[in-house]
């Protein structure tokens, strides 16, 4: 009985702290998405970043497999995030000014992360705007590896969206419209 007892706290204990949150790693910032920024540097294109909303969801992790929560750094929402790496981009490529007459904001209609097996995948459904009344909608989908175990796929889906944020990104400002919003 007092061994049954010891294995079933132990039990408990494992089961307990096993169940951490899968932090997504910072935003690094994209060559690609660099080089066609500077492009657009040369030609003198100034904007300020305003705030990227989520229609009010607030959302900062999603489940994964029903096993674990994926989630931001430090809590922030998924549209913060994505905030933050659109301006770190411009500022790398010398195009953020706080000042600058235009401000771009974004709203995140829809994010959503798949681990299917052969199927996985992140999407983002974003709104981009511009002060100066100009609009446009961006779907993005970034897909990569699956694994057919929950840790695995949880992993990879974690791993993943940084990636997945930096084509968001590149969907964009390759956007024909992207230009529109800084004059």
């Amino acid at each position: 009985m007092k061994y049954l007892f010891k294995g079933i706290i132990a039990l408990a204990a494992m089961i307990g702290l096993s169940g951490c949150a899968n932090k997504v790693h910072n935003y690094a910032v994209s060559t690609e998405n660099l080089l066609a920024l500077q492009k657009l540097s040369s030609k003198s294109h100034k904007v300020n970043v305003g705030q990227f909303t989520d229609s009010g969801k607030n959302e900062s992790e999603v489940m994964c497999r029903l096993s674990s929560p994926i989630g931001t750094p430090k809590g922030q929402t998924f549209a913060s995030y994505i905030q933050n790496a659109f301006k770190k981009e411009l500022v790398i490529a010398n195009m953020y000014d706080p000042k600058a007459k235009n401000t771009i904001t974004a709203n995140l209609n829809d994010i959503y992360g798949s681990t299917v097996l052969g199927d996985a995948y992140w999407s983002f459904d974003v709104t981009v705007k511009s002060t100066n009344g100009k609009s446009y909608n961006v779907k993005s989908k970034y897909e990569y590896e699956s694994s057919f175990t929950a840790v695995s796929a949880c992993s990879e889906m974690q791993r993943s969206f940084p990636l997945a944020v930096q084509k968001l990104i590149g969907d964009i400002i390759h956007h024909p419209k992207f230009t529109e919003l800084l004059k």
